[in-house]
């Protein structure tokens, strides 16, 4: 039986080898994608947040909610092939009396492993109920890439419908994940004109036309194996302005996730990071290991094996 011993590490370790490419080389291309067949509903959450109250048309102070539904169109992301992912966000804010103060919805297709928009496949924003309008967007959209680095992203902001700077701060920790920090600015900017009745903005006549003013600081906590947003804080504020003044203040809110919604991240990530770790490093790395030390002993054990075969047969042809 010793002398299958050899043979048979030596396979092993073929086995083990050409296990660490695969690992590296096709297992882990095929995780590091977004999924095809999302289905998730985001949580965030504000304390005292300023709205403008459309039945009072003053403004208000409430608690907001905001839970953002993601469905992924499996038929679309087919139909365009390759790493492209086509999903779809519905996105309901509500006050803390449970009014829904806004709805809206967004479909997107984006480059499932570096995470940026692809401007294909039907892509429209609609804020306004049956009103859907055609959005060609730049930068990343719902993640940060797979792999990602301490460098700046182009990162879309969806009121100004243009990218901004996502612009990498610091290595951090939520709840025990190590997260790479980045932030975006976004200085009050003009972003489309409502009309509104004139007393509503302090002006005289029964309806004018006022500015809607927007501006966000963000701050994301990106899982950076895996490229998911494990937190974030965005303090927003959009106003309505008649001559350059701000007049009213349609929202004023600083919203983040919900703590069970960070939890749940950082379970889904952390694990997702875990698996993917394994795959592209620690896993070929053993693979390669072990197969060479299976390989180098199972060429050692037929050579001995093969020597005490040699000097058995010696010996009996002298003795005869």
């Amino acid at each position: 039986m010793r002398r299958f011993i050899g043979p048979v590490l030596v396979g092993l370790g073929a086995f083990l080898l050409v296990s660490a490419v695969l690992l590296k080389f096709y297992a882990y291309p095929q995780l590091a994608i977004a999924p095809i067949d999302r289905n998730s509903v985001t949580q965030l959450e504000a304390t005292d947040a300023t709205v403008f109250d459309t039945f009072t048309l003053s403004e208000i102070q409430t608690d907001l909610t905001v839970a953002t539904t993601t469905r992924g169109d499996v038929e679309a992301s087919k139909e365009a092939g390759g790493d492209i992912r086509v999903w779809t966000g519905s996105t309901t804010i509500k006050s803390g009396d449970g009014i829904a103060r806004s709805r809206s919805i967004e479909r997107a297709a984006f480059d499932g492993v570096s995470g940026e928009a692809v401007n294909c496949c039907d892509n429209f924003s609609e804020t306004t109920e049956g009103d859907r309008v055609a959005v060609t967007r730049e930068g990343l959209i719902y993640k940060f890439p797979f792999d990602t680095q301490k460098k700046d992203y182009p990162f879309w902001d969806a009121t100004l419908r243009a990218p901004v700077t996502a612009a990498y701060q610091e290595e951090g920790e939520v709840k025990g994940l190590k997260v790479y920090i980045f932030t975006t600015e976004s200085a009050p900017t003009v972003v489309g004109t409502r009309e509104v009745p004139g007393s509503v903005v302090g002006e005289d006549g029964d309806v004018i036309d006022a500015d809607v003013v927007y501006s966000n600081s963000r701050t994301l906590y990106v899982e950076p194996v895996t490229g998911g947003i494990v937190d974030r804080e965005e303090n927003q504020k959009s106003t309505l302005a008649v001559d350059g003044k701000d007049r009213v203040t349609t929202t004023e809110a600083t919203l983040r996730y919900t703590d069970a919604q960070v939890v749940e991240n950082v379970d889904d990530l952390g694990g997702q990071a875990s698996q993917l770790g394994f795959i592209k490093t620690l896993g070929p790395l053993l693979a390669l290991l072990l197969g060479l030390l299976a390989v180098a002993g199972g060429v050692l054990l037929a050579r001995r094996f093969g020597y005490d075969t040699g000097q058995r047969r010696a010996t009996t042809i002298v003795d005869a």
